[in-house]
């Protein structure tokens, strides 16, 4: 027995080293890997540079991990990852091999790990990055990453990489990052060329953030903007979708369920207010997951901070009923809440209608968002 042990620990060995020179000679073949952390925008930011880079002529291969995780191969064409169990950081070493399979020049990776030590080894010991972006520093993931900004920066700050170039566009963080930078001898860029104009496209600090970055990889700013015009959209990025229901009366759904944290949501919020089709009676539907407390308790305080904004409060997913016990809790007025059952109450309500929706996608947020998917048609996504 004990031979069986030794034998197949010696195996095991062999393995991990062969795989340690392979991955070492396929990361050797890539001339940028580009790694992009955040609390938000991280899909965005990397179909974007994606987009960008491809317009100026490189050949360029990305992972992203967001609402689904996705690989968009050189040719440009994209499909979604079928994963075998939970995810893994290992997936980022059989995307450093896949690129240099398809002789790609560049690989742009969303980070995938959330606990600190999971994202210090993926940078350190697995990418080695030769450009690192933190999108921005905002309260989500709190279990893992920490319960304040401060602790969530210093997580995030494990990607930043040695001897090569960083770049953000959170102000309020950057001074930090820079002296974790000049430990490491990387250079930090602050992305400040924020213009509204963008919004054309997407977020303005996303486009800012992936201009910098197509530029610094000599790529002209007109070229990379043309690129990102055009760029592929996460599946579960910000939709505004409307359509009529059974009684006829339009209903239009803003979907904000990817955003998952509130001051990303408050942003959505105040640019949705300044549109036409708020100017209906407004649900704020809120979506949890039961193995999200901190989100949880993150949503209530959004829920009785912009309840004035909204005519109902629904409530769906996995913790409706905790949730409604924290409303009551906080003050608010029980004939406000509704507790959402199934979908067909959209089909019976009569009068014209937008929904907000926000909180988490997954799980009972996905069959939410298909829901109206199936029945509705895109009118905004910006």
């Amino acid at each position: 027995m004990e031979i069986i042990i030794i034998i197949l620990s010696l195996l095991y060995i062999f393995y991990l080293l062969f795989e340690k020179i392979n991955l070492d000679k396929n990361r050797k073949n890539l001339k940028y890997i580009i790694h992009i952390n955040g609390i938000r925008g991280k899909s965005t930011v990397s179909r974007l540079i994606d987009a960008g880079l491809r317009a100026g002529g490189y050949k360029v291969f990305t992972k992203t991990t967001g609402t689904a995780p996705r690989i968009i191969d050189t040719d440009a064409k994209e499909f979604e990852i079928n994963r075998q169990g939970k995810a893994n950081i290992r997936e980022q070493i059989k995307a450093i091999n896949w690129a240099s399979k398809e002789k790609a020049e560049i690989l742009i990776l969303e980070c995938m790990a959330v606990k600190p030590e999971l994202q210090y080894i993926c940078e350190n010991k697995i990418l080695n990055s030769n450009i690192v972006a933190i999108t921005n520093v905002r309260k989500d993931h709190l279990d893992e990453m920490g319960d304040n900004l401060d602790k969530i920066a210093e997580s995030l700050s494990n990607t930043i990489p040695k001897k090569a170039i960083f770049f953000t566009t959170d102000q309020n963080y950057f001074n930090f990052f820079k002296n974790k930078c000049e430990k490491k001898e990387t250079k930090a860029v602050l992305s400040k060329n924020i213009k509204n104009e963008y919004w054309e496209i997407d977020f303005p600090t996303n486009i800012a953030l992936a201009i910098d970055i197509c530029k610094y990889l000599n790529i002209d700013k007109k070229v990379a903007l043309e690129g990102m015009k055009s760029y592929h959209k996460d599946p579960g990025s910000l939709k505004i979708l409307t359509y009529l229901n059974k009684k006829n009366f339009r209903i239009f759904f803003v979907n904000t369920l990817a955003a998952n944290d509130p001051d990303s949501t408050e942003i959505i919020l105040d640019r949705v207010s300044t549109k036409t089709y708020w100017n209906n009676e407004r649900y704020l539907l809120v979506n949890n997951r039961v193995d999200r407390l901190s989100r949880l308790e993150q949503f209530v305080t959004f829920t009785i901070k912009f309840e004035n904004k909204f005519d109902k409060i629904l409530i769906s997913g996995e913790n409706k009923n905790l949730f409604y016990k924290y409303l009551l809790k906080n003050g608010m007025d029980k004939n406000r809440i509704i507790i959402l059952l199934d979908e067909e109450y959209f089909e019976n309500i009569e009068e014209d209608s937008l929904i907000f929706a926000v909180g988490n996608i997954c799980r009972l947020g996905k069959k939410l968002v298909d829901y109206f998917e199936e029945r509705g048609e895109i009118i905004d996504d910006k």
